[in-house]
């Protein structure tokens, strides 16, 4: 069976110890979020926005978990997922990025439905950065979330906030380990939030998958 989240794999992985504290470690961040939602909440009922929002992530899930990833959380209409956290992941790097491919090509369904039923489109942005971060359990005795803080992490956010309709962000960080088995234009150089300098940015416009050891 198929693990729901990041906590089912904790909870499954006799390794993790589930007490407070991190650890540094190279890991492949992914943002993804709703475009259009907003638009979209205004004109349905309560309960037709939860089903399409759990279609939605569903299918989210499922993208990130097929390419060895985790979900670390949702929030709102939007979604964080790892990897390499909670275990190690051969070119985890790579496996993010298929995963935001995945996830696009995904969307389709969703699209279209949207469009079908209420007139509205939704599309998806998407970012992905890699480096160190601290993950571990975060948080307090009484409540803690096993996640990931640092740059690379505000850095995927940034990202995705800045992605268009459709569009798969991602730094020369990023690029630099996948450029073999990834087609990309580039972006430029962007101003990040919170960025001193420009960030080099490209659109992921299609992938080579290679096979992987997951």
């Amino acid at each position: 069976q198929e693990l729901s989240d990041l906590a089912d794999a904790i909870v499954n992985n006799a390794a993790y110890d589930i007490k407070l504290g991190g650890k540094k470690k190279d890991i492949a961040v992914l943002f993804v979020d709703i475009r259009g939602f907003t638009s979209l909440s205004e004109i349905l009922p309560p309960e037709e926005m939860v089903a399409i929002l759990n279609e939605y992530f569903e299918m989210v899930a499922h993208a990130v978990m097929d390419n060895g990833g985790d979900i670390d959380k949702f929030i709102g209409d939007a979604a964080m997922a790892l990897f390499n956290a909670t275990n190690d992941l051969e070119d985890y790097v790579l496996q993010a990025v298929y995963a935001a491919w995945d996830i696009i090509k995904g969307a389709s369904k969703l699209k279209e439905d949207c469009y079908e039923k209420y007139g509205k489109e939704v599309s998806f942005g998407i970012g992905v950065q890699c480096g160190e971060a601290i993950v571990g359990n975060i948080g307090c005795e009484c409540r803690m979330d096993y996640t990931a803080i640092g740059d690379v992490v505000n850095t995927a956010s940034r990202l995705e906030s800045q992605a268009k309709a459709g569009q798969i962000l991602i730094t020369d960080d990023v690029y630099e380990q996948v450029k073999k088995y990834v087609k990309v234009e580039s972006i430029g150089k962007l101003a990040l939030k919170g960025k001193v300098q420009e960030i080099e940015t490209y659109q992921v416009t299609g992938i080579n998958r290679k096979e992987a050891s997951l």
